[in-house]
């Protein structure tokens, strides 16, 4: 049996992380909330050529199914403009992959050397940092660096450790484990010292994304997003040259 946790994991990872998640909420939610957030930004950074977008720690490819779905990205899709990656070290969450979102459709490897350099437009790491050993996150950080194109954007979304809740759940889920909780200002500190430059951030999920939906509890959110009580944030940096 493999060693990587997520390798035992990827056939079940919808129904256990629905498990240590609190009653009513659900996987799907967080990654809908992602996908409409990528939406906006690949739509921001659209230059009207062919757009590459790497999802760094990809895991079973929800969130490619989703943009696939996205009838904000269609265009760029139907002009075969979007072209989709991803790395994972599970092997085993790849070849889930490649079910949910197509075998034709994306661009998979769990080599990270192997990916391009200087090559995409934008990359999004979702809740991968904290499994990353401390010491091992700086030459991380470099080889994402190394993949950006000049102008490109990487994102970071990760647990916020200040929030009790969140401490709790990652706690309490199967395969967290080995998790290192980063502090925004931490993230911020990585990736500025290789090079990128820090654009904008936000703390979100005071509430589950599933409550989003009602208009008073989205005005609660965009009213506190300066604040670190949001269950996770997201951090946007550059490459300028």
């Amino acid at each position: 049996m493999s060693d990587n946790v997520f390798d035992q994991v990827a056939p079940d990872y919808v129904t256990i992380h629905n498990r240590s998640l609190p009653p009513g909420v659900q996987s799907d939610d967080f990654v809908r909330q992602k996908a409409e957030m990528v939406t906006c930004w690949i739509r921001e950074g659209d230059h009207g050529g062919e757009f590459r977008y790497l999802d760094f720690g990809c895991g079973n490819g929800r969130l490619f199914r989703q943009l696939q779905e996205s009838s904000g990205l269609a265009p760029m899709f139907a002009q075969d403009r979007l072209l989709l990656h991803g790395f994972d070290t599970s092997t085993v969450s790849l070849q889930e992959a490649v079910h949910i979102a197509g075998p034709d459709r994306v661009r998979l490897t769990g080599n990270f050397s192997a990916l391009p350099k200087e090559y995409f437009d934008f990359i999004i790491s979702c809740n991968v940092f904290h499994h990353i050993p401390p010491a091992a996150r700086p030459a991380t950080a470099c080889g994402l660096l190394a993949c950006l194109r000049p102008g490109g954007r990487l994102v970071i979304w990760e647990h916020n450790p200040f929030n009790p809740a969140t401490r709790m759940l990652v706690r309490l889920c199967p395969f967290d484990g080995d998790a290192c909780l980063m502090t925004l200002t931490t993230t911020r500190r990585l990736f500025e010292k290789v090079g990128l430059r820090h654009l904008r951030h936000q703390y979100v999920n005071i509430l589950p994304p599933g409550l989003q939906r009602f208009r008073a509890v989205a005005i609660m959110e965009k009213g506190l997003h300066r604040l670190p009580s949001g269950s996770q944030y997201w951090m946007m940096f550059g490459r300028d040259r």
